[in-house]
C-alpha cells in the first residue's frame, strides 16, 4: 500500500513538472556589448541571453553586467544567473542590502583566464572562454528588466600610476594588480575627496569575486572615507589580487556623527511604500587608487641601523665623559666639591674633610647623634628600618613642647609628639602651626638617618619592578591576541595604524612604531647605569650627612626603570593600538610624571615625603579613573572628576604648605585657622606663590576638561600630570636662582638640550597620526606619509625625541644640586 502511494506521488510530481515545463517559453537571444536591452518578463517566459565576445580583448579583462528591474518584490524576484566556464552566480532583483531594498545592481564577472590552462595562448581559445550567457526568469506576474554588458572602465593597475573612477552603492568597482617579477610586496593607497563611507577589500585572484559588504566579512579589508592604505605581500596573493571598493548604504560604520536616516513613517502612511523611495537615492563616491612600491630590506636595515646608532651614540658620549674626568684640564670643570666623612671615624657625623679642586681641605665639627623621632614625618614608620622610639621619651618630649607652647595642641606637634625642631643657626622662633619654624632649612627636614632614607628610596624601585611585571605580562598577552585576530580575520579596522606609514615585519603589522620605542629602553638603561655609578662612588667615598642634598638613588633608578617599562608597554600598545588597550601606552608615562614630582619634592623634604606604596596607590586610582573616563564618560563623570580634581589638589596643597603635618580632621583645621587669624602674613611666601600658581593651572585644566569633555580622557590626564611636572621643574630651578644656589654648567647644558627636544617632541605628539577615540575610518583622516627615511612618521619622531628629552630631563634632576655638595644643610633653603 505504501509503495503504491509513493509511486503515485512520484508520477504526479513528474506530470506536474512536465506540464510546468511545457507551459514556460524559453527565448534565446544573442546580444552585444555596450547595448541596453529591455526584457518583459512573467512567470511563463524565460530568457537565455548569449553575449558575443569582444574581439582583440585579452582574456584577463572581465565583463561587467548591469541590471535594473521595474516591478516584483523580494518574495517574487527576478532571477538572473550568469554562466561562465569559471562557474555560475545568481542575482535577484529587487534585493535587500544593509536593511534597504534595491532594484539595481552592477557586478563584475570573473576574468576568463582564471579557467584557462597555463599553456592556453591562442585567440580562438580566448574567444571560447569569453563567451557567457545570462539566464533570466521570474515567478512574478509581470516585470521589466533592463540589461547591459560592457567592459570595465578601469581594470589593470600599473605601479605609480594613479587611477581615478567612481562607484555607487549598487555598483562596486573591481580592479586587478598582477605582481611584476622580483616584487615581494606593494603598497595600495586609496584616497577620496568625499566622506561617503566605503569598504576597501583585497581578494585573491580567484572566482567568484565578493562584491557586497556581507560577502567580504573575511579577507583583507577596511572601512574608509578619505583615506585607506595597506601593504600587500606577494606570498599571500601569488597570482595578483582584486581591489574591490564598495560604497555602503549609510555612514554609520565610518562616522560617529552620522546623521540618522530620514523618518519615513508619515510618508509611508500617506503615500504608501515610502522606504523604497529613499532607498533608490544614489550614493556616489570618487576614488583614486595608486599602487606604490614597498620598502626594500635594505631600507628597513638603514632605518633600523640609524635609529640604533643614534641611541648608542649617547652611550659613546657618556663613556667619553667618564674617561675625560681622568684628564686634569677637564676634570677641574666637573670634579665634585663635596664634604667627605673621615675614613677612620665610626660616625658619619664625625670630623669630615672638604675636597676642592686645589686639594685644600677643611674640617667640620662633630655633630650630635640625630634622634630618629625628631622629625616632621607623621606617617607610620612600620616600613622603615628604624628602631622603635621609647614611649617615655615621646611623652617627655610632648610635655616639654606643650609647656613651651600652650596654644598648640598635642596633635599639632611633629611626629610622635617630638619637640619642634628649630634651626639653631637662626634667631627666629617657632611661629607657625604644628611646630613649624618660620624659616625652613634642610637640616630641619632631614633628621632621618641615611640608612632609613635609602631604604625608603629603594622601595620605589622594588615596587616599580613588581608593578611592571604584573602589569606588562597580561598586556603582552592581550595585544598578541589582537594581532592574531587581525591577521586571522583580515579586518584592518581592529588596529588603529597609520596605514600610510606602517611597515610590517614578520607577524607585526606596524614594525616601525614598535621599533621606534627603542630609545626609551636604551636611554633608560643608560640612566640607571649612571645612577649606579654615582651610588658606587658615594659608597667608596662616603659623604658627611650634614652637607648637601640627601641622595635618593632608589627613586632615581626607578625613573630609569620606568623609561624601560614605557618602552615595553608602548611597543606592546603599537602592536595593535585601539580603544581597548589605550592605557597601555600612557600608564607608565603617568608613573614617570608622578615619580618626577616626588623626586623634586623629596630633595628638600626627605623626611616628609610620600611612601612608595602610597604613591603607587595614587597611580592605581589615576589609571582606574582613566579607564572609567574613556569607557563610561559623560556629563556626570566630568562633573564628578572636576570636583575631585580641584578638591584633591587643594588638600594636597595644604599638605605641601604645612610640610605634611596637615590632615583633613577637625583639630588640624582649627589649628590652621587659628594661625591665619593670628598672623595674616603667610608663613612661607615662596611656597604659597608656587601653590597658588599650581592651583590656578589645575583649575584651568579642570575647567577646560569640563567644557570640552573630549573622548581622549587618557591624554587629558597626561597633560595634567606633565603640566604639573614641568611647572614644578621650572619653579625648582627659579627658586635655586633666587636663593643664589649654584647650578653646575653641565646641568644647564642638559636642561637646554631637554628643552630643545621637548618642543619638537610635543609638536609631533599633538600632530599625531591616528585617533583611537574615533572610528577607524575617521582615524585614517590623520594618517600621513612617512617623514624620515621613508620609514618613520610623526608619532615615531615623538617616541624618539621624547626618549631623549626624558633622558636629559632626568639627568638634569640628577645633577642640578651638585653645587650644594659642600654646603651645610642648615644653610640650604627649603622650597
Amino acid at each position: 500500500m505504501l509503495n503504491a502511494m509513493y509511486l503515485c506521488a512520484v508520477l504526479c510530481a513528474l506530470w506536474w513538472g512536465g506540464a510546468r515545463a511545457q507551459s514556460v517559453t524559453v527565448v534565446q537571444q544573442t546580444l552585444h556589448y555596450d547595448e541596453v536591452y529591455t526584457l518583459s518578463l512573467n512567470s511563463s517566459v524565460e530568457f537565455l541571453l548569449d553575449f558575443n565576445p569582444v574581439s582583440m580583448v585579452p582574456a584577463d579583462i572581465p565583463s561587467v553586467v548591469w541590471l535594473r528591474s521595474d516591478g516584483g518584490d523580494t518574495s517574487h524576484p527576478v532571477l538572473v544567473t550568469s554562466r561562465q566556464r569559471t562557474g555560475a552566480v545568481t542575482w535577484q532583483l529587487p534585493y535587500e542590502m544593509e536593511g534597504r531594498t534595491l532594484f539595481e545592481l552592477e557586478r563584475t564577472l570573473c576574468p576568463d583566464d582564471i579557467a584557462a590552462a597555463p599553456d592556453t595562448n591562442n585567440t580562438e581559445c580566448s574567444k571560447e572562454l569569453r563567451a557567457f550567457s545570462l539566464h533570466v526568469s521570474t515567478s512574478c506576474a509581470s516585470a521589466t528588466l533592463s540589461v547591459r554588458v560592457a567592459l570595465p572602465p578601469v581594470w589593470r593597475l600599473v605601479k605609480d600610476q594613479p587611477i581615478a573612477f567612481n562607484a555607487t552603492k549598487s555598483a562596486p568597482r573591481v580592479l586587478h594588480y598582477r605582481f611584476a617579477g622580483g616584487e615581494s610586496s606593494v603598497r595600495l593607497v586609496v584616497s577620496s575627496d568625499t566622506v561617503t563611507c566605503a569598504t576597501l577589500s583585497v581578494q585573491n585572484y580567484t572566482c567568484p569575486i565578493k562584491q557586497t559588504n556581507e560577502e567580504v566579512v573575511f579577507g583583507l579589508r577596511l572601512t574608509m572615507m578619505r583615506s585607506g592604505a595597506m601593504q600587500i605581500p606577494r606570498s599571500q596573493y601569488p597570482l595578483g589580487f582584486y581591489i574591490v571598493l564598495i560604497v555602503l548604504q549609510s555612514d554609520a560604520a565610518c562616522d560617529t556623527a552620522a546623521e540618522p536616516e530620514p523618518d519615513w513613517l508619515w510618508s509611508a502612511a500617506l503615500w504608501g511604500s515610502a522606504p523604497h523611495l529613499h532607498a533608490q537615492q544614489q550614493r556616489l563616491k570618487e576614488f583614486t587608487v595608486t599602487i606604490q612600491p614597498s620598502l626594500s630590506r635594505t631600507q628597513y636595515a638603514v632605518a633600523a641601523g640609524a635609529t640604533l646608532a643614534l641611541f648608542l651614540s649617547f652611550y659613546a658620549v657618556a663613556g667619553a665623559l667618564v674617561l675625560a674626568q681622568r684628564w686634569p684640564p677637564f676634570a677641574k670643570y666637573v670634579a665634585p666639591k663635596a664634604v667627605l666623612a673621615k675614613p677612620d671615624s665610626g660616625l658619619s657625623e664625625a670630623q669630615v674633610t672638604t675636597t676642592t679642586v686645589d686639594g685644600a681641605t677643611t674640617l667640620s665639627p662633630s655633630n650630635r647623634r640625630r634622634q630618629s623621632n625628631d622629625t616632621y614625618d607623621m606617617s607610620d614608620d612600620s616600613d622603615t628600618d628604624e628602631e622603635a622610639t621609647d614611649v617615655s621619651e615621646v611623652r617627655n618630649n610632648t610635655s616639654q613642647h606643650d609647656a613651651s607652647r600652650n596654644n598648640v595642641t598635642q596633635q599639632d606637634t611633629p611626629r610622635n609628639g617630638a619637640a619642634p625642631i628649630t634651626d639653631t643657626s637662626q634667631d627666629n622662633a617657632v611661629q607657625g602651626p604644628f611646630g613649624l619654624p618660620a624659616r625652613l632649612r634642610l637640616a630641619a627636614l632631614a633628621r632621618r638617618r641615611g640608612r632609613t632614607l635609602r631604604a625608603r628610596s629603594d622601595r620605589y624601585l622594588s615596587m616599580l619592578y613588581t608593578v611592571a611585571v604584573f602589569y606588562s605580562l597580561p598586556v603582552i598577552q592581550f595585544v598578541i591576541a589582537f594581532q592574531v585576530a587581525m591577521n586571522f580575520t583580515g579586518s584592518l579596522d581592529i588596529c588603529y595604524y597609520n596605514f600610510l606609514c606602517a611597515h610590517p615585519a614578520g607577524a607585526l603589522g606596524d614594525f616601525n612604531h614598535v621599533f621606534s620605542n627603542l630609545g626609551y629602553l636604551l636611554l633608560g638603561a643608560l640612566f640607571m647605569l649612571q645612577v649606579r655609578r654615582r651610588r658606587a662612588r658615594r659608597r667608596k667615598q662616603p659623604r658627611d650627612e650634614d652637607y648637601g642634598i640627601p641622595a635618593h638613588y632608589g627613586l632615581l633608578s626607578a625613573l630609569g626603570a620606568g623609561m624601560m617599562v614605557v618602552a615595553v608597554l608602548s611597543a606592546s600598545y603599537h602592536v595593535c593600538p585601539n580603544a581597548l588597550n589605550f592605557q597601555f601606552d600612557t600608564a607608565f608615562m603617568y608613573v614617570l610624571a608622578v615619580l618626577s614630582m616626588v623626586k623634586i619634592y623629596q630633595a628638600r623634604h626627605p623626611d616628609v615625603n610620600a611612601r612608595a606604596h602610597a604613591t603607587f596607590g595614587v597611580l592605581a586610582v589615576i589609571i582606574a579613573l582613566v579607564v572609567w573616563g574613556v569607557l563610561g564618560q559623560g556629563p556626570l563623570f566630568w562633573g564628578i572628576f572636576t570636583v575631585l580634581h580641584i578638591f584633591t589638589f587643594l588638600l594636597l596643597s595644604l599638605r605641601i604648605y604645612y610640610l605634611g603635618q596637615f590632615r583633613l580632621e577637625k583639630q588640624y583645621l582649627a589649628a590652621a585657622a587659628s594661625e591665619l587669624r593670628r598672623d595674616a602674613r603667610p608663613l612661607y611666601g615662596a611656597r604659597l606663590v608656587l601653590l597658588l600658581i599650581a592651583n590656578a593651572l589645575n583649575w584651568l585644566f579642570a575647567i577646560y576638561g569640563l567644557l570640552k569633555q573630549g573622548a581622549d580622557f587618557a591624554s587629558h590626564i597626561l597633560q595634567v600630570l606633565l603640566g604639573n611636572t614641568l611647572m614644578y621643574m621650572v619653579f625648582y630651578l627659579a627658586m635655586k636662582v633666587v636663593h643664589g644656589e649654584r647650578v653646575r654648567w653641565y646641568s644647564w647644558a642638559m636642561l637646554a638640550g631637554a628643552a630643545a627636544t621637548w618642543a619638537p617632541a610635543l609638536y609631533f605628539f599633538v600632530s599625531g597620526s591616528t585617533d583611537w577615540s574615533s572610528t577607524p575610518a575617521e582615524s585614517r583622516h590623520r594618517n600621513h606619509e612617512c617623514k624620515v627615511l621613508e620609514f618613520y612618521d610623526s608619532h615615531d619622531l615623538w617616541h624618539m625625541l621624547s626618549a631623549v628629552a626624558l633622558y636629559l630631563s632626568f639627568n638634569t634632576m640628577l645633577t642640578w644640586d651638585d653645587g650644594l655638595s659642600a654646603v651645610k644643610r642648615t644653610e640650604i633653603a627649603v622650597f
